[in-house]
């Protein structure tokens, strides 16, 4: 048997000996979990720092707190791997553009680098201590928002779509049916314009870790208990009528048990798997990035409804848990009446306003 020799300890591998490779990883193992990130403290020097010891303890105080874990983790591991060898102090602008370069989508390399900068001022604030300058992340430009929004015949077409669809054997749709938990999704997305995750976050019973539906009282709690709220905004809202409705009935009927979207008895985490399978079954797929149909679409189609139909924004913004500041930036086309001012003067271009149109437009 292998064994590792640690000064006076021995410590077994369980390795034959023939199983060199893995009494070699049993080593790798136990010299990295020997190394203690918090330890690493650098002499108070934030720029000799390792980037993977702060990317370690970011990982192992935050994991248990974010809304998507296993995203975080990859994240930081996607991170450690290019950046191992490096200390802060290496982490110029070059050594950034690279990474977004290597990580081919842009959006994915800000979210990427934004949580660099997490990882490293959380760790020189509270290791290091007193130091208060700020780490900042030489950023790719940011990608412009989406968007799509759905109209009543294609948010219609992509429920229906979703709930009619059936396993694929060699193109042809036969047997059980595969999306209607996607069916369910849609509809939540519709009416409450929450964020996906928080849909597939929502337990039926009050659960550590997931947001919760109160059947009873009819209110949706978007955060997850245990969870600290972030700038992305998850407020408890009391569910539409007709929402409510279906998701008693999804009870009664056993279709939720655990939680409001589930597939084959079990909480659904993603939709991702199935979402595109759906949308070209409703013909809205498309190879035009600007106008690709994708789960957070439903969100922006919930906030520009209840704009067209006259709601005012600041109610908008707080049942959709958006900032009045983005309504303005990203919906502002949707809010009626917006440009009334503008059209008013249209059959006058050209010419001076009269005295009191001045005073007419002004007050406007």
């Amino acid at each position: 048997m292998w064994n590792i020799r640690d000064g006076q300890r021995t410590v077994g591998t369980g390795c034959i000996e023939s199983d060199r490779a893995g009494a070699e990883r049993k080593l790798a193992a136990y010299i990295v979990s020997k190394h203690d990130p918090r330890a690493s403290r650098s002499g108070g020097d934030p720029n000799a720092v390792k980037v993977a010891d702060a990317l370690s303890v970011y990982l192992t105080d935050h994991f248990a707190t974010v809304a998507r874990p296993k995203a975080l983790k990859k994240m930081v591991l996607d991170l450690g791997e290019f950046f191992a060898e490096d200390t802060i102090g290496d982490l110029n602008g070059q050594r950034q553009r690279d990474y977004a370069k290597q990580r081919g989508s842009q959006s994915a390399a800000r979210r990427d680098l934004e949580t660099l900068a997490a990882a490293i001022n959380y760790y020189v604030r509270d290791m290091v201590g007193g130091v208060q300058t700020l780490f900042r992340p030489v950023l790719p430009e940011a990608v412009p928002a989406r968007e799509r929004w759905l109209t009543r015949s294609e948010a219609a077409s992509l429920i229906l779509a979703a709930w009619r669809k059936r396993c694929d054997h060699d193109g042809v749709e036969k047997g059980r049916h595969t999306s209607r938990h996607i069916a369910r999704f849609i509809l939540v997305g519709l009416y409450t314009g929450t964020r996906a995750g928080a849909i597939c976050g929502a337990a039926l019973i009050a659960t550590i870790g997931r947001g919760h539906v109160n059947l009873e009282t009819g209110q949706f709690r978007r955060l997850a208990y245990g969870k600290k709220q972030n700038n992305k905004r998850q407020p408890t809202v009391d569910l539409p009528p007709r929402l409510l409705a279906h998701m008693r009935r999804w009870e009664r009927l056993g279709i939720s048990n655990k939680a409001v979207v589930e597939y084959q008895g079990e909480p659904v985490q993603r939709v991702s798997n199935g979402w595109d399978g759906v949308v070209e079954k409703a013909g809205l797929a498309t190879e035009v990035k600007e106008l690709k149909v994708i789960p957070h679409t439903l969100r922006h189609t919930a906030i520009s409804w209840y704009l067209r139909s006259g709601v005012p924004v600041d109610k908008v913004s707080d049942y959709c848990g958006v900032s009045i500041q983005i309504i303005k930036k990203v919906y502002g086309h949707h809010i009626p009446g917006g440009f009334d001012g503008v059209v008013e003067a249209s059959g006058r271009i050209g010419r001076s306003a009269t005295e009191t149109q001045q005073k007419r437009l002004q007050r406007t």
